[in-house]
């Protein structure tokens, strides 16, 4: 597993444990992360009394949704966070779930947000198979992936917002945000590193590609707007606040993750 900090060739710098003689609750880091480990089996132990596989728990009612389309959000999310903390019979749990859920299926007239999936649903698949090394899991990645591909099937390959898994294609729009389109190549880059189909990077990064050559008002700026059948940016509106935000985010972390050897990352 690629780590930046291997290019990293300054001191390490170790910040020594302080105590806050002002908090009372907890002196020590170890008891602070006790105290964060405790957080999460509380939210988890919730979850999965109430709400387990589904989308969300409503904790004031003690109820769930699947306002994501029911593929048990929350727990695939929540992968990684618990294997981080240990909580290695929790992760269990929820790998007996996530290997057993149909990611070509989705609740009956939902069409699944492209981006959001992404960042959730595959992101969470591929981190929790990194850190276990349960090839169910990534089986299970490559099945996201693929579901979401044909979100990338318009005549620039910018991808549209929307895909109806259910019936196999995606939902038709004219634009599409610079996040939503340019938050989705880090998760595809890894999956085709890790199946070794470069289908899924050569989608993702063509939107790169588009985004690159397009005209902009300002170098290094990108109006929020996408025209899909185009590829122009059509709104002058420019922000690092959401439907912007994480273009720029990926950005660098996609220089990073490329050995900074992708100098249009960069640029």
């Amino acid at each position: 597993i690629f780590d930046p900090l291997d290019l990293w060739n300054g001191p390490r710098i170790t910040i020594p444990p302080r105590v806050d003689d002002g908090n009372d609750t907890a002196h020590t880091d170890k008891e602070r992360r006790a105290a964060v480990r405790s957080a999460m089996r509380h939210a988890w132990e919730g979850y999965h009394q109430h709400a387990f596989g589904h989308d969300e728990l409503l904790p004031v009612s003690n109820k769930s949704n699947d306002k994501w389309g029911g593929w048990g959000v929350t727990l695939i999310d929540a992968l990684d966070t618990l294997y981080i903390m240990e909580l290695y019979d929790e992760f269990d749990q929820g790998v007996t779930h996530a290997v057993n859920v149909d990611f070509a299926k989705a609740k009956k007239g939902y069409t699944t947000p492209f981006f959001e999936m992404i960042i959730r649903s595959l992101a969470g698949l591929l981190t929790a198979y990194e850190m276990s090394l349960d090839r169910r899991l990534l089986d299970k990645a490559e099945q996201v992936g693929n579901v979401l591909l044909p979100a990338f099937n318009t005549s620039t390959g910018i991808p549209y917002p929307r895909v109806d898994v259910n019936a196999g294609q995606a939902v038709p729009a004219n634009r599409v945000c610079l996040a939503e389109a340019g938050t989705v190549q880090l998760e595809y880059w890894k999956l085709s590193e890790l199946t070794g189909n470069s289908i899924y990077h050569n989608a993702a990064q063509r939107v790169v590609d588009i985004l690159d050559e397009t005209e902009k008002p300002y170098p290094g700026l990108y109006p929020i707007w996408i025209d899909i059948e185009s590829g122009n940016l059509t709104s002058g509106q420019i922000t690092f606040g959401g439907q912007g935000d994480s273009w720029y985010e990926y950005m660098l972390k996609q220089y990073i993750f490329s050995h900074k050897k992708v100098d249009q990352y960069r640029r």
